[in-house]
């Protein structure tokens, strides 16, 4: 008994750390292992789980009798545990409104007027297999891929393995001449931009694509963007916060301007419970995540023998007219980051 009572506390510490983490302000969002901690926020809600399940459990082993100085054994633990669940609920369900709806997601209408399958992954410093990326976009019917951290070795790559005779048409930069980002269309690209965002941490190149709306007469034009911002590593904790809230700037041009969509794609380094990335948002840009309501979508790591995938950092993220839905995750070998497929909606 003794062991499931400390057992249980242990539990409630990790969960209530971690949501305490998750109501951290933008401002405080850059404190050593923050990141980290937050990253893991819907898994707290299994340890607040098991924690209330055996402050229960103590309770009726103990006969409901009082613990040592005349206390109920674990009540104010198991009164936490409910708040925190509560928020955790806040926090995730939205990500799961299709399956609490009992709706079903097909892509077998992709092709159809006003939708556009799209398709992002960082590619690990050019360790991707770019065979695998090709018969992804084929096979998908991906008619926009964003991809980060290339090289003009596999771009070489992708080349080889008939990129080119999919999506003819690409925009690509580089910030330090080595690794880059790049947008690739199966339709021309226009009014394109090396650098859409003037991001303190890589290029982040962009162009608009025309897609038929769903009345399939007019076209809509929208500016896609491959994004990869600063991993948030100890020396680069402030510079991972500034390079996601700088994404800003496409938010506020997106406020401005209704009539031009906007879609970014790619390695965020931060999951919708990181408020840094919920301030980028702000009301104008919106994670297809939580529009499609499929599920979290757990994209990293891919590569760790002993660590499973367990947060969500690669997103496709849209601005107001652009709906969602059908999003996937797929293993790419040689690559730490998980390729994410969706289908949009205009």
């Amino acid at each position: 008994m003794r062991f499931l009572r400390a057992l249980a506390r242990l539990l409630a510490a990790i969960t209530l750390v971690g949501c305490l983490a998750r109501l951290a302000p933008t401002r405080l969002s850059a404190l050593p292992l923050l990141p980290v901690i937050v990253s893991a926020t819907p898994w707290y809600a299994l340890t607040g789980a098991l924690a209330l399940a055996l402050c229960l459990a103590c309770r009726i082993a103990g006969g409901g009798t009082r613990g040592q100085g005349g206390k109920r054994p674990l009540r104010g633990v198991a009164v936490l545990m409910l708040v925190c669940l509560a928020l955790e609920a806040t926090w995730q369900l939205p990500f799961y409104s299709r399956a609490l709806t009992h709706a079903t997601a097909t892509h077998t209408d992709t092709q159809k007027a006003g939708s556009l399958r799209v398709m992002t992954c960082n590619v690990y410093k050019g360790n991707a297999d770019a065979a695998r990326i090709v018969k992804l976009v084929r096979e998908e019917g991906v008619r926009v891929l964003a991809l980060q951290e290339t090289t003009s070795e596999f771009v070489d790559q992708l080349e080889a393995n008939g990129i080119s005779d999919l999506l003819p048409y690409s925009q690509r930069s580089s910030s330090d001449g080595v690794y880059g980002n790049g947008v690739w269309s199966a339709t021309p690209l226009s009014d394109v931009e090396s650098d859409d965002v003037g991001s303190s941490a890589s290029a982040m190149p962009a162009g608009i694509v025309q897609v038929t709306s769903s009345d399939g007469v007019t076209t809509v034009p929208v500016r896609f963007v491959s994004v990869h911002t600063t991993a948030p590593v100890d020396e680069y904790l402030d510079l991972w916060r500034k390079s996601i809230l700088e994404i800003g700037v496409v938010r506020d041009r997106a406020a401005a301007d209704p009539s031009r969509r906007y879609v970014l794609m790619g390695d965020f380094n931060a999951t919708y419970d990181h408020a840094p990335f919920r301030a980028m948002l702000g009301d104008s840009l919106h994670d297809a995540a939580r529009i499609a309501g499929e599920g979290i979508t757990l994209t990293w790591p891919q590569n760790r023998r002993l660590l499973p995938p367990f947060c969500g950092i690669d997103h496709v993220v849209v601005s107001d007219g652009v709906g969602a839905r059908d999003l996937r995750t797929y293993k790419v070998e040689g690559t730490d980051h998980a390729a994410l497929v969706c289908t949009l909606d205009l």
